[in-house]
Formats: structure tokens, C-alpha cells, sequence
């Protein structure tokens, strides 16, 4: 980021130097008996390299080097002005190319890197699961599937309401025992092409594709004794409280049951 906008100034900067030349050379322009409207020539290579295309400006400095040595004064002090006045516009519209390429990279390794940062942060740390992000972005990917291949697929969440106040009740370490053993038995409760997610931090949702309610179900039949179940890491037994909600999404409904769908992740905040 910082190189990117240093790269930003520097290109700004030449461009105001050479806008500050263009004026000064105008007054040279004069003593030489030259066209007084070579001095909008910077301007127009500038403009030109920075808004059209980076080539652009290198092809329109070759036509006024065409025009000048073709209408070039016999004049020793007018040629000489001209030639000098070339060679600093062959410069500064190299100069500015320059620049332009150093930021496209720039620019790109940035894209990139952001990328990288948006994929790391679109999985929830303590469990290991996508985030809520994620989970409406795939959410989407599946409708547009089911649009095409007009196959049912469910939405379910479960809720621990425990999770609230977990940590502050028991502890840093047995909060992080609980979220591994947890999601390990989510894992094994469901099929690998099953995603899960933590969509809040007492919900987790999960998407099955090409699956019935009743058979989503089934998952909640099998975490729900085993939160009944669970024992702490002292041995002793602690009843966990949950609830589950399922969405069933077929051609037919699609559009109504995301929008159930959306309104209750948002009662989760």
C-alpha cells in the first residue's frame, strides 16, 4: 500500500513539472518566433498517456516530431529550440510511462494481496468454519445452481445461546475445548460436500446440497444428544441448550425462502 502510494506521487509530481515547463517554454516559445500553441503539446501527450492509453502519448510525441523536423524553421536558434524542446518531451512522456507501468504493478500486487487477506478472513478462527460472508455468497451459488439444474437444497442453523457468555463463565481453555469438540462432531455428523459455517457468534448454519429436510434433520438428531452429553475437561457433565430451524429451497420457493432466510441472519445481530 505504501509503495503504491508513493508511486501515485511521484506520477503526480511529474505531471505538475512538467505542466510548470510547458509554461515556461511558452515564453521561449515566443522569443523564437515559434507557434504559440506548441505549449499545449505537454499537456495533450500528459492527458493523453494517462487517460487513453500508456502507448498513446509515445505515438503523439513521434506526430509532433514528424510535423516539427518536416515544418522546421532553416533558422539555426528556431531548429535548435525545437530539437531541445523534443528531446524534454521525449523524456518527461518516457518519465510518465514509467511510472504508469510501476503502478500497474503496484496496483495488481495489491488486488492480490487483498484477495489473499479477504479469502484468510472469510473463515472464522475459533472453529474453523466460513464466516458469514461466505455463507451468504454461497447461499447465492446455490440458487443460480438450482436455477439450472432445478435441485432441492437446505439451509439449516443451530443455535447454542451457552455461547453468549461461554467463555466469560468458564474460561479462555474451555471455551476453546467446547468450539473443538463441537465442530469435530459437526464434521462427523455431516457429508464432506455438506458446508458449514458460523454465522453469528451463538449460530451456525449449514448448507446441504441435493438434500431433503427430513434427511437434513437427521444431523440435528445426531448433535443434539451429544451437547446433552457433553463433559468438560475437569470431567464434569454439562447440559448444552440448543435449537435448530431448517429451510427447505426448491425451484418453486427459492426467492421467498432466502428472503426468510436473510431476515432471520439478521436477527442474529
Amino acid at each position: 500500500m505504501r509503495h503504491w502510494t508513493t508511486m501515485s506521487i511521484q506520477l503526480i509530481a511529474l505531471i505538475v513539472v512538467s505542466l510548470a515547463c510547458s509554461i515556461l517554454f511558452s515564453s521561449l516559445l515566443i522569443m523564437n518566433h515559434l507557434p504559440v500553441w506548441w505549449m499545449i503539446c505537454i499537456p495533450i501527450l500528459y492527458l493523453s498517456t494517462l487517460l487513453i492509453y500508456r502507448g498513446s502519448g509515445v505515438l503523439i510525441l513521434l506526430g509532433f516530431a514528424a510535423y516539427f523536423l518536416i515544418t522546421m524553421p532553416v533558422y539555426e536558434t528556431a531548429a535548435t529550440a525545437q530539437l531541445y524542446i523534443l528531446l524534454l518531451l521525449a523524456i518527461l512522456t518516457g518519465l510518465s510511462y514509467w511510472l504508469q507501468v510501476k503502478l500497474f504493478h503496484a496496483q495488481f500486487a495489491l488486488k492480490v494481496a487483498e484477495a489473499r487477506v479477504s479469502q484468510l478472513i472469510a473463515v472464522d478462527p475459533e472453529t474453523g468454519f466460513d464466516n458469514r460472508d461466505r455463507f451468504l455468497m454461497d447461499i447465492e451459488a446455490e440458487r443460480n445452481r438450482l436455477i439450472r439444474h432445478g435441485e432441492t437444497f437446505v439451509v439449516s442453523f443451530i443455535t447454542l445461546p451457552i455461547l453468549d457468555d461461554f467463555e466469560k463463565r468458564y474460561g479462555s481453555s474451555e471455551y476453546e475445548w467446547f468450539l473443538n469438540y463441537f465442530s469435530d462432531e459437526l464434521h462427523e455428523a455431516t457429508r464432506r460436500t455438506d458446508k458449514k459455517y458460523r454465522v453469528a457468534q451463538d449460530t451456525f448454519a449449514m448448507i446441504f446440497p441435493q438434500t431433503s429436510i427430513e434427511n437434513a434433520q437427521i444431523v440435528h438428531e445426531r448433535i443434539r444428544p451429544l451437547l446433552l452429553e457433553y463433559s468438560r475437561q475437569s470431567g464434569d457433565s454439562l447440559t448444552v441448550e440448543c435449537s435448530d430451524k431448517s429451510f427447505e429451497v426448491n425451484l418453486e420457493n427459492a426467492s421467498i425462502r432466502l428472503e426468510e432466510i436473510h431476515r432471520y441472519i439478521e436477527s442474529k445481530d
